[in-house]
């Protein structure tokens, strides 16, 4: 006797119309089905919701914290260097914007894993969590190889965009001596991934921790000279954060293999792991971001070199508003992270409602946090500017961007935010096309427009900014909320798993 159907809603066509099984029949039903798509009318428009609000809030503060920890460690470096000299920090920032292009773009080509971690987690896949893992930590390193490869001839790039020769070669030291830190730093990128969607991500938090304490430590032994060492200024504060990520990579490998109670259920490495095949949907979601975050990242750098162009009082200017940026950018990250695996996990679950009011919620809880820090840097851009440097006359290029750079962030953020929950919803490449259209074809342009022919300097350059997050965030928005209001797309096979359970 053969089990009884029923027939979906879905409008496929006649002859390939998906089927439901019943639970009880589902025992016995073990035929394989072709991945054909069904729908579940489970799609809940955008809602707030205040429990939710509450359970991401509680992973979004570790992974906040995780990010900051991330930024906290270059901030720090820009601090130092700064209070050196405003060629030192000049040099240093210009060797950082290229290492922190190939990290983004890394950071991108890994998220892929990261979701798909979250997804099979929301499965109760464990041993296929353990498996992605494994494959993100061979791509980290295939990546660093590169990024350490490319950064190894930074001169050549830095001279071929017309900076100073020797602004150039001090950069390009910095560049090459951090680009070693890029295969371990992205090791524990890929690795914090898995700590987040498995429900652990303090322990990320208190490895920053320590790996912070080192980078300080380390940076007023090098940089200014002490106990008998001599002060290396910038070439100093670089070798600090290479030995701090190296300890921050080997404590979080140390602990998922050896330490997290949960190593056994992850499975055994194997050779089949790493199949082609097996790892197409994370690098295809990863390819995505990579090229969306590249795009962002690198357009981010062109305005630097602008910066480099016009001086290096606003050189050193524009570099000081972007660390505050990227500081505060970090909160996107975190809250866009923490939305991003719930919903994720919610896609696991084949639940689209949850899916929309995560992501909205994500929304809402980021524009409120933002609001305040907003309106703190509009309060005190004096005394943010004064932790960078005391020279008076980039004090004063500085404070007025201060001022208006909490605001920018927010904008900023939301597009990042937003883009994170269509990652959670599978999307690969609407965030690519928003970030190729708002970065490249209105920042880069507005930001040569208002810096250089119309002399605003580093404000313009940040006003840029600003205008290309407005398009980004519409954009994103847009696809958001038309996804939220369309019923859950789901496969036949995975239909049948989740009729059956």
């Amino acid at each position: 006797m053969s089990p009884p159907r029923r027939r979906s809603n879905s409008p496929m066509s006649p002859n390939s119309r998906p089927t439901t099984i019943s639970p009880r029949w589902s025992g016995c039903w073990r035929r394989k089905t072709p991945p054909i798509a069904t729908e579940r009318d489970v799609s809940g428009g955008l809602r707030l919701d205040g429990r939710e609000a509450v359970a991401l809030t509680r992973l979004a503060l570790p992974i906040i914290m995780a990010r900051i920890g991330l930024t906290l460690m270059l901030v720090v470096d820009n601090m130092i260097v700064g209070h050196f000299g405003t060629g030192a920090l000049a040099g240093f920032s210009l060797g950082l914007v290229l290492v922190q292009t190939m990290q983004t773009i890394g950071l991108g080509l890994l998220l892929g894993g990261m979701v798909e971690i979250s997804a099979a987690y929301g499965r109760g896949a464990t041993e296929e969590c353990g498996r992605i893992w494994r494959r993100s930590l061979l791509y980290a390193l295939v990546i660093g190889a590169g990024a350490v490869a490319v950064a190894d001839r930074a001169e050549g790039i830095f001279l071929a965009l017309g900076q100073d020769p020797a602004l150039a070669a001090e950069a390009a030291w910095v560049a090459a001596v951090i680009g070693w830190s890029l295969p371990p730093m992205l090791c524990y990128i890929a690795s914090i991934g898995l700590l987040e969607a498995t429900g652990r991500p303090y322990v990320g938090v208190v490895l920053l921790a320590a790996a912070n304490l080192i980078n300080l430590g380390l940076n007023l032994l090098l940089v200014h000279g002490a106990l008998g060492l001599p002060a290396l200024g910038a070439e100093g504060s670089a070798l600090a954060t290479l030995a701090a990520r190296l300890a921050l990579a080997g404590g979080t490998l140390f602990y998922i293999l050896r330490l997290m109670p949960e190593r056994r259920s992850l499975g055994r490495g194997r050779w089949s792991d790493h199949g082609w095949r097996a790892g197409r949907r994370q690098r295809r979601l990863g390819y995505a971001e990579g090229m969306s975050m590249g795009i962002e990242s690198g357009s981010f750098a062109l305005l630097t070199v602008f910066a480099g162009q016009i001086g290096a009082v606003q050189l050193a200017a524009y570099t000081i508003a972007v660390n505050i940026n990227m500081m505060l950018f970090m909160l996107a990250v975190g809250v866009g992270g923490a939305a991003a695996v719930r919903v994720a996990q919610a896609r696991g679950r084949h639940d689209g409602g949850a899916m929309a009011r995560s992501g909205a919620t994500g929304l809402a809880v980021f524009s409120l946090l933002m609001l305040g820090v907003a309106l703190l840097f509009l309060a005190v851009p004096g005394a943010v500017t004064a932790l960078y440097t005391g020279d008076p006359a980039l004090a004063a290029a500085t404070a007025p961007i201060v001022a208006l750079i909490g605001f920018v962030a927010w904008i900023d953020g939301a597009q990042r935010v937003i883009a994170n929950i269509l990652r959670g919803y599978g999307e690969a490449w609407a965030p690519t096309t928003s970030h190729l259209v708002s970065y490249v074809a209105v920042m880069v342009p507005a930001a040569w427009a208002l810096s250089l022919p119309l002399g605003l300097g580093a404000l313009g350059l940040i006003l840029a900014i600003a205008l290309a997050s407005v398009v980004a965030t519409g954009l994103l928005l847009a696809r958001f909320r038309y996804l939220a209001a369309r019923p859950l797309l789901i496969p036949r096979e995975q239909e049948i798993t989740w009729a059956s359970s």
